[in-house]
């Protein structure tokens, strides 16, 4: 009997659940202007997860944030907190720098929590190094920054479960790329 109401209570909870899928970019490696890198947001109730983070990532989101005049709460930059990457192809992890500092820069006062494929640490490692400068700037300069909001911290994924909170449970599968190794599609 006490499963059956623990069900339940997980079942009121999911149909209460607001759930967005948002595209905010669907494009190639092409640069082209109609199309940004691709990225898509999820979004549970108060909380965002991207998927992918292209090129103009941040600046899609904000078209359809609260603070720029959209609907979206979540999308505000300072909201962008957690990231999945599909592979590590530039048309899908392009936007990173952007996505790191921008909501950083707009209150970010948390590392930046990112999922993906082998490679994903050594990314994030360099992307800090070739900004050190801005970010030492952003911490010691005129308009100091909070000291936390630009960190990353980068888990490389495999097969299973990912990640989990209260609203998503995150499983990674490989998927076949042409010759890429770790592609992964993820199951919410």
């Amino acid at each position: 009997m006490k499963i059956f109401y623990l069900l339940l209570i997980l079942f009121t909870i999911l149909v209460e659940a607001e759930t967005h899928l948002i595209v905010l970019g669907s494009g190639t490696p092409n640069p082209d202007p109609q199309r940004s890198g691709s990225a898509y947001a999820v979004i549970v109730d108060e909380d965002v997860y991207l998927v992918d983070f292209g090129y103009g990532v941040v600046r899609s989101a904000s078209v359809l944030s609260s603070q720029y005049g959209g609907k979206f709460n979540q999308l505000n930059a300072k909201n962008l907190k957690i990231a999945f990457l599909t592979h590590i192809h530039s048309d899908h992890s392009g936007g990173l720098a952007d996505l790191v500092l921008t909501p950083w820069i707009m209150g970010r006062e948390e590392p930046l929590e990112l999922y993906g494929p082998q490679g994903l640490k050594d990314m994030s490692k360099h992307l800090l190094a070739a900004y050190k400068l801005d970010i030492d700037y952003r911490i010691n300069g005129s308009q100091p920054s909070n000291p936390e909001g630009f960190k990353i911290n980068a888990h490389e994924i495999e097969e299973g479960l990912i990640y989990m909170d209260k609203n998503v449970r995150v499983e990674a599968f490989v998927n076949n790329h042409g010759g890429l190794n770790n592609s992964y599609g993820f199951g919410l």
